[in-house]
């Protein structure tokens, strides 16, 4: 009996000793923001003249190392600086307040992939990261998109034929479940 019981807990402290520590703070991911991660584009003609492009995370902030801070008036301010200083990787960009007229912007030497424990959700702030200048491909994507949008006749076209498939795998489904009775 006590060997039997000694076994199962030889089994079981393998299971207890696992941890989530590695996929960062698990408050971060229950309490996802109220706004996804979108892609930011910023125009700056000395440095990136085609504008700069980042990955930005809305109500979430990095509490890593700090290279600098200082107030802004935007957003696009602080992406700039962190651009002209090659050791930023990442930027937190802090809303101005109802009583504030400027913005708070860090720059950060680390991202959140070097330690995904120190992302907080946090409101009235953005987090930034993969600042870079545009290159000439992703600004012809975006221009082909701009201006080629489809025809109206054409979408209506698309849509009806998408119903027709619709309402025929839905006879074909309801068909199927009649016949299984």
């Amino acid at each position: 009996m006590w060997q039997v019981t000694f076994s199962y807990a030889l089994l079981l402290i393998p299971l207890v000793s696992t941890t989530t520590e590695w996929w960062g703070d698990l408050r971060a991911h229950l309490n996802p923001s109220r706004t996804p991660a979108f892609y930011d584009v910023t125009y700056d003609e000395a440095e990136c003249p085609l504008g700069l492009r980042s990955d930005a995370i809305p109500e979430y902030v990095y509490f890593g190392t700090m290279m600098a801070t200082m107030s802004v008036n935007e957003h696009d301010e602080c992406l700039q600086k962190c651009a002209e200083k090659p050791r930023c990787k990442a930027v937190n960009y802090f809303h101005p307040f109802a009583y504030q007229k400027k913005g708070f912007c860090e720059l950060l030497s680390e991202t959140q992939r070097d330690n995904p424990r120190l992302m907080r959700p946090f409101r009235l702030a953005t987090y930034f990261e993969h600042i870079r200048c545009r290159e000439s491909e992703e600004t012809d994507d975006v221009v082909d998109i701009i201006q080629k949008p489809a025809p109206v006749h054409e979408k209506k076209l698309e849509m009806n034929s998408l119903m027709k498939k619709l309402s025929t795998k839905v006879n074909e489904f309801n068909s199927g479940f009649r016949a299984a009775r």
